[in-house]
Parts: structure tokens; sequence; C-alpha cells
């Protein structure tokens, strides 16, 4: 019975508000999560596709679904957006992998406002709005308005440059803090809600690398974008070339992030941040993306980084695990994760404390600037363990080492417990900094070579 229903939502044969009852097989998130043995509303976002949806009937889908939700399945294809997919409370979103394509229509356009737009306004001046089309998205910001502060909004009208917004302007927006309006934003995004479910599905955001020399990275714009979300799961995403990073969820309590590839991203792999506290992000990999692997923002609390591979990113593996915030992220752990050949290091402590980093290999680091930067880095750090991680550069001959130290503890570090930390093959020092004395360091192995070398 199952195989026929999944079979009929395929071939687009349920039109309109049609319901369909489908056994839920994936595990429960939480206890407020529907059981295996429940029922939900499926329907297929194909029975709502028309030529005026900006979002290949996904939106329309989920605003089909009752108040308490159900499941959106999104078919096999290529499935083109010109505006966010909000979810709300209790909505799941699932396709058939990476066959499953959500994509941004468009190539992406920027272009800066030709005059002030103020708080209050509902229109702006651009210097140039071909790129823009009535009922898309835009999104504006500027050097001193970004983040939290950017504006994002759906075009009412256009008239010569002068766009309409169907929401009021909630800050400034001026020309001499190089104001500009784009037209991007996140693929999915969802706010003040909880348990949402997102799982196998690919989000490519078409980022060229012309697009990368001048495109802000703004994490609001990121492809998943989730604020203030309780209990939400999402797994077995491919997000990449999105103008911005690939998963953000800020805020909130409970997330799950699991076996998702992150690549080739404009700014982070993966963003937990904004106070976001507990859940896990396990078995994923954040790869060649322009900033962190994963990024740890702003008073992240009680989150196990586990299982997960970061490589060959523009700045760290794990990046400034710490900072932000009255105490910084505090009382996570960063365990068993692989991260090598980044350009900076491999994982970044830096700031706060109360932290735990246990059991990572952190190799070949420091791309950008070889002899920079180490295995791990302890910066302005306190009561954080650092234990039984393995720091090495293997790569040979001994002039190509890029690594320059295993551990390196800086600044107004303090009260840190070092230990037990296998170091080898560096050029520079092992276990080194000017912050080292005020911590407890010992029981380590530090060995200039490797062993075996050029492995």
């Amino acid at each position: 019975m199952k195989q026929l229903i999944e079979q009929v939502c395929f071939k687009g044969r349920i039109r309109g508000f049609a319901l369909v009852l489908l056994a839920l097989t994936v595990h429960a998130c939480t206890e407020s999560s529907p059981k295996a043995d429940e029922v939900s509303i499926v329907v297929s976002s194909s029975d709502f596709i028309t030529i005026q949806s900006r979002t290949a009937g996904i939106q329309e889908a989920v605003d089909a679904l009752p108040p308490e939700g159900g499941v959106v399945y999104i078919p096999v294809g290529n499935h083109q957006i010109s505006r966010a997919i909000h979810l709300r409370s209790g909505v799941y979103i699932r396709g058939e992998g990476n066959h499953t394509v959500v994509t941004r229509r468009w190539k992406i356009f920027h272009t800066p406002l030709a005059q002030p737009a103020l708080e209050g306004a509902t229109t702006v001046e651009v210097e140039d709005s071909s790129g823009f089309l009535l009922g898309d998205e835009i999104c504006l910001q500027s050097k001193e308005s970004y983040g939290w502060w950017s504006l994002h909004t759906i075009i009412t009208d256009i008239s010569d440059n002068v766009v309409t917004l169907k929401d009021e302007l909630t800050h400034d927006y001026v020309p001499e803090e190089k104001a500009q309006a784009l037209n991007l934003f996140p693929a999915f995004f969802a706010e003040d809600s909880k348990d949402i479910r997102i799982e196998n599905l690919a989000i490519d955001g078409g980022l060229t690398d012309e697009d990368r020399k001048d495109v802000p990275v703004e994490f609001t714009l990121s492809a998943l974008h989730f604020r203030a979300v309780d209990d939400c799961m999402v797994s077995s995403l491919l997000v990449k070339n999105y103008p911005g990073d690939g998963i953000s969820i800020q805020s909130g309590d409970n997330a799950t992030v699991s076996n998702c590839l992150s690549e080739y991203n404009l700014g982070h792999g993966f963003h937990p941040g904004t106070g976001l506290s507990s859940g896990a992000w396990t078995n994923n990999i954040g790869r060649h993306n322009g900033w962190d692997g994963l990024f740890f923002c702003h008073r992240v609390r009680h989150t196990i980084i586990s299982g997960n591979r970061f490589h060959d990113n523009g700045w760290n593996g794990v990046g400034s695990l710490g900072i932000g915030g009255e105490g910084g992220d505090r009382y996570n752990v960063v365990s068993g994760n692989f991260c090598y050949n980044n350009a900076k290091s491999g994982i970044e402590c830096r700031g706060g404390g109360n932290n735990t980093v246990s059991n990572n290999v952190c190799e070949n680091t420091s791309k950008g600037e070889p002899g920079r930067w180490p295995g791990i880095l302890v910066q302005d750090t306190y009561n954080t363990i650092i234990s039984g991680n393995r720091c090495l550069d293997y790569q040979e001959p001994v002039s190509s080492k890029t690594q320059g130290y295993g551990i390196l503890v800086q600044g107004a570090s303090r009260d840190n417990i070092i230990t037990g930390n296998i170091i080898t093959g560096h050029p520079q020092d092992g276990i080194s900094g000017d912050a080292l004395s005020q911590s407890v360091v010992r029981q380590n192995i530090v060995k200039k070579a490797h062993e075996p070398a050029g492995i």
C-alpha cells in the first residue's frame, strides 16, 4: 500500500488539496515528533506547480497542509525557485536524494542603491533594476545594516529603477555605507516554530567563480536558514555553491544535523549560532567552503560536533569555538572529527571557555599561510579540555610542511587542561605559545618527525 501511495504522489495523479495517509518510516527527533507507527498528511509539490509559482509548487504544498503540519514530498527533478520557501511547525520536507534538486532560478544579481532608503519606507531606488522581477524576493543590506539588520521581502512593483516592496524598511540603507539590493534569499527558511524536518534532497545556489569576487557573505542568505526553531532535524542534504552559508541554524533548542554534505559555498559550510542550545551535528562533510567548515557563533551551548570531516576550507575546519556574547560558546563537545588541508587551523578555540575538544585528527593545515597556523589554536580560552587529539603534518619533503604547530596556546588563555595528545611532524614546534604556562600541560607525546613519514 505504501509503495502504491508513493507512486501516485510521484506521478502527480493526486491534484489540488489531495491528502494521503502514509506511515512515517523515520525515527522521531523528539518526544513531540510523530512515532514510526503513526500517520501524517502527505502532499506532493508536483500537484501545486503553476506558471505563477515562485517556488516550483513547494510553498503552495506547504500552505496546503493542515495547521498541525504534514509531509511535503518533492519528486525527482530540478525545482527552480526565486523566493524562499517558508516552513512552519510540524512540516517535514522530503526528496529523492541528489535527484531532487532545489535551485535558484536566476543568476546572481546585485546593484547599489542610488538614493538613501530610510526606515519605514516601502520603496528603494537602485542604480539598475534589470535583474529584478515582480513577485521575486529581494535582500537589502549595507556595511552598517547586515545580518539580522538586513531586509528580506518581496517585490510588488518596479517602475524604472524604483522598486516597491511588500514590507517596510526596518533600518536605514544609504549609499555612503555601500547599501545594495540583491536577488538572493535562503532556499528554506523557518522562524519561531518547532518540529521541522528536512531531508534527502540537494540545494544548488548557482554561485560562479565570478560571483565569489564581489558578492557579500551574509548568513541570513544561507541555503537553509532557521531562526528560533526547536526540535529540528536536517539530514542527508547536499548543499553547494550557495551565496551564503550552507546550513545555518540560529537560536532555538535541540538541532540535529546529520549526514549532510556542504561544499563550495561562499561562507561557512555549517553555522550553529546565536544562542542555539543542545543538539548534535554528526557525520557531516564540510569542504571547499569560502570560510570555515563549521563555524561556532555567539553563545552556542550543550552541542555535540562529532564524526565529521572538515577539509580544504578557506578558513578553519572548526572555527571560533568560544567566541561571542556573555560567556561565549560553552559546554560544547567537539570530538572525533577529521580536520585537514584547511587554510588556517584544524580547530580554532577563540575566546570563551568551558568546552571539550577531544579525540580529533588535525593534519596538514595552514595551507593558506604555511607555518603560521596550528592543528589546534587556543586563543584567549579558559577552562577547556583539550585531550586525546592527534595533530600531525606528514607532508614530505620537510620544506612542503604547512602546519606550523600541533597546539598553539596564546593571548589570555588560562586554566585549560591539555593532556594526552600526540603531536608529530611540525616544522615550528609541537606544543607552544606565550600563554602555555597558564594551563595544565602534561602527558603529551611530542615528536619532531612523524612516523611513518609521508603517509
